[in-house]
This record gives structure tokens, sequence and C-alpha cells, in this order.
């Protein structure tokens, strides 16, 4: 939709008036925000990277007026970035194929080794499997948010969004976190008994076996590429501290430093 379709075009003339310069190209959120029965458009002026809130009805509120604005703006665009640009990257990832080639290994040694596995060797094999599945599981409830979460954006793209709005989106975007969190946490705790099974497992295989030892060999590739604690760096822990703590509901200091910095380069009245 062309942004003339959807600001009145007295909003966009105070828009224009207000700019840095001629030049300074500017972007408005494609969603009107209500709060306590008043409207407003969010504007960014991108190359003097500066914002502008107008309400409905023409006037430049203060800068005490719009903070909630300014919240749930940001809000609306972290939902839309959650959903189409990291929701789809994860699904692009084909999780569940590769977890299911996993299972489907892990069947092959089982039938082909049938009495020769040891008890231990067995219950590290289901533990390994159910890790797979469990992987999987939350694969599936990720893509069915990822898919809800679009639908919210699309209700509110071009019309209002609301306060509700925003509560069911920062719920699903929570929820997506939790599933991402959930599939690095089942590879982590599992890391040491899947490493075991990998180790004792060949003593168990035949050395005639071709087939055996070839899902051998790509189960443990596939092992090897799932997190364990001592290939993770620094960043990589706190950004799933970061992940748990969203969660939770806490906004991150990356969040909160995005927020101090639209309030300082927001040109409303103070």
């Amino acid at each position: 939709m062309d942004i003339h379709e959807y600001v009145p075009q007295r909003i966009l003339e105070i828009v224009k008036q207000n700019r840095a310069h001629s030049g300074d190209h500017y972007s408005v959120l494609p969603t009107t925000i209500k709060h306590e029965s008043q409207y407003y458009f969010y504007v960014h002026y991108e190359v003097s990277d500066r914002y502008l809130i107008v309400r409905k009805d023409g006037q430049i509120p203060s800068s005490k007026e719009i903070e909630p604005i300014i919240i749930m703006a940001a809000s609306f665009v972290s939902y839309s970035n959650a959903f189409y640009v990291i929701g789809d990257q994860w699904i692009k990832e084909k999780t569940i194929r590769n977890y299911q080639r996993i299972q489907r290994l892990l069947d092959t040694l089982e039938k082909g080794l049938q009495h020769r596995l040891t008890e231990e060797q067995r219950d590290l094999l289901n533990e390994f499997r159910q890790t797979a599945q469990t992987v999987i599981d939350w694969q599936r409830e990720l893509e069915r948010l990822v898919a809800e979460g679009k639908k919210g954006i699309e209700k509110i793209r071009f019309k209002v969004g609301s306060t509700q709005d925003r509560e069911r989106l920062d719920q699903l975007q929570r929820q997506l976190g939790k599933c991402f969190y959930e599939q690095n946490q089942i590879q982590l705790n599992t890391y040491e008994s899947r490493h075991r099974f990998i180790k004792i497992i060949r003593k168990s295989i035949p050395i005639s076996s071709v087939r055996l030892w070839f899902s051998y060999y790509e189960l443990k590739m596939h092992h090897q590429r799932m997190l364990n604690w001592s290939k993770m760096d620094a960043e990589e822990i706190r950004a799933m501290e970061i992940v748990r703590k969203r969660i939770d509901g806490e906004r991150d200091p990356e969040s909160n430093q995005v927020l101090k910095e639209i309030k300082a380069a927001v040109i409303n009245p103070r």
C-alpha cells in the first residue's frame, strides 16, 4: 500500500514540515498506534536519524505523552523482525528433516545390532532418539508460532495496533524464543550421553557390516554438529541468557539501549 493511501495528507504535510532538510527521507510505521483512545503515527527521518510522533488530529504531542507510543512502536518493529526475518531463518534450516534423519540412523543401528546392544547402549540410544524427537516437537511449535505471529502482524498492517495487539504479539514472541531456547538446551543437556553412545556403540558394530558403519559415521557427524558447551563462546552463552530473560518477560540491555536512543532522537517538544 502506498503511504498516501495509509497516512492522511494533512499528516504528511506536518511530517514534511519537520524534516531537517528537503532530502531528509522518512518512513511511517505501517500501523496506526492506538493508546488511551488516541491514535498516533510514528515517523522515522532516515537521513537525520530522528523520530516524530504525530497524533491523528494533527497535533504534535509532548515527549511525556508519547513515551508509551515509542515503546509500542519499537515493539511492533521487533515483532515483525522476529516473525518475518528470524522466524523464517529458523524455518529454512530444515531442522525437522535433519532430526528425522538422526532417528532413522538410530533405528538402523538398533535393528542391525539387535541382541548385540547392552542395556546401557540401548538406554543411550533411546535417549538420543528422544532428544531428536524433542527438537522436532519444538520446531513444529516454532513453525506454528511463526505462522500465527505473521497473522497478528498482518492484522495491524496499514490498520490500527492496540495495547491488546502488542500483548498478544509479545506473548507469541516470547513463546517463539522458548522454542529456540529449549531446542538448544536439550542438545546441551544430552551432549555427554550422546558422546558416550557414539564412543561405545562402535565396539558392537561388526567389521563386515558396511551399512552399519556408514550409519554410524553419519550419526557421528550429526552429533558433532549439535550443540555442546565446549563449542560455545562467551557471546553465544550471553545470547542464550538474553533469550531466557526475554522468555521471562525481562527487557534485555540491548532493547533498553534502543529505546534510550529513540527517545533521545525524538523531536517532539520536551
